[in-house]
Protein backbone atom coordinates (compact mmCIF):
# COMPACT_ATOMS: atom_id res chain seq x y z
CA UNK A 1 0.00 0.00 0.00
CA UNK A 2 2.81 2.41 0.80
CA UNK A 3 4.46 1.46 -2.49
CA UNK A 4 1.31 2.53 -4.36
CA UNK A 5 1.28 5.82 -2.46
CA UNK A 6 4.93 6.44 -3.34
CA UNK A 7 4.22 5.68 -7.00
CA UNK A 8 1.28 8.11 -7.01
CA UNK A 9 3.42 10.83 -5.42
CA UNK A 10 6.22 10.23 -7.92
CA UNK A 11 3.75 10.48 -10.81
CA UNK A 12 2.29 13.70 -9.38
CA UNK A 13 5.75 15.21 -8.99
CA UNK A 14 6.68 14.22 -12.56
CA UNK A 15 3.44 15.73 -13.86
CA UNK A 16 4.06 18.94 -11.91
CA UNK A 17 7.65 19.14 -13.11
CA UNK A 18 6.62 18.66 -16.74
CA UNK A 19 3.54 20.90 -16.84
CA UNK A 20 4.42 23.59 -14.33
CA UNK A 21 8.14 23.88 -14.98
CA UNK A 22 9.15 22.99 -11.42
CA UNK A 23 11.80 20.61 -10.11
CA UNK A 24 10.08 18.82 -7.23
CA UNK A 25 11.36 15.44 -6.07
CA UNK A 26 9.45 13.24 -3.65
CA UNK A 27 11.87 11.94 -0.99
CA UNK A 28 11.96 8.19 -0.38
CA UNK A 29 11.79 7.34 3.33
CA UNK A 30 14.79 5.58 4.81
CA UNK A 31 14.64 2.62 7.16
CA UNK A 32 15.67 4.76 10.15
CA UNK A 33 13.03 7.40 9.45
CA UNK A 34 10.32 4.74 9.17
CA UNK A 35 11.39 3.14 12.47
CA UNK A 36 11.40 6.50 14.25
CA UNK A 37 7.99 7.30 12.76
CA UNK A 38 6.57 3.97 13.97
CA UNK A 39 8.07 4.50 17.43
CA UNK A 40 6.76 8.04 17.85
CA UNK A 41 3.34 7.11 16.49
CA UNK A 42 3.14 4.23 18.95
CA UNK A 43 4.12 6.39 21.91
CA UNK A 44 1.67 9.17 21.05
CA UNK A 45 -1.09 6.66 20.29
CA UNK A 46 -0.52 4.90 23.62
CA UNK A 47 -0.65 8.15 25.56
CA UNK A 48 -3.83 9.21 23.77
CA UNK A 49 -5.42 5.82 24.39
CA UNK A 50 -4.64 5.95 28.10
CA UNK A 51 -5.93 9.54 28.31
CA UNK A 52 -9.12 8.58 26.48
CA UNK A 53 -9.70 5.64 28.83
CA UNK A 54 -9.02 7.61 32.01
CA UNK A 55 -11.12 10.65 31.14
CA UNK A 56 -13.76 8.79 29.12
CA UNK A 57 -13.17 10.83 25.99
CA UNK A 58 -14.20 8.62 23.06
CA UNK A 59 -12.61 10.75 20.31
CA UNK A 60 -9.20 10.83 21.97
CA UNK A 61 -9.47 7.08 22.55
CA UNK A 62 -10.35 6.52 18.88
CA UNK A 63 -7.42 8.58 17.62
CA UNK A 64 -5.09 6.84 20.07
CA UNK A 65 -6.13 3.42 18.79
CA UNK A 66 -5.70 4.60 15.20
CA UNK A 67 -2.19 5.82 16.11
CA UNK A 68 -1.28 2.42 17.52
CA UNK A 69 -2.66 0.69 14.42
CA UNK A 70 -0.67 2.98 12.13
CA UNK A 71 2.45 2.33 14.19
CA UNK A 72 2.00 -1.42 13.81
CA UNK A 73 1.40 -1.02 10.07
CA UNK A 74 4.53 1.08 9.56
CA UNK A 75 6.64 -1.28 11.66
CA UNK A 76 5.32 -4.24 9.64
CA UNK A 77 6.36 -2.46 6.45
CA UNK A 78 9.85 -1.89 7.90
CA UNK A 79 10.17 -5.59 8.77
CA UNK A 80 9.21 -6.54 5.19
CA UNK A 81 11.83 -4.23 3.71
CA UNK A 82 14.56 -5.61 5.98
CA UNK A 83 14.13 -9.15 4.64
Amino acid sequence: MLDKLQNIMDAACKWGNKNLGTSIQYPKPTKNSMVSSAFSSGIIGSVMTIYGLLFKNIWVLLFGVLGIISSAFIFGKVKKTIR
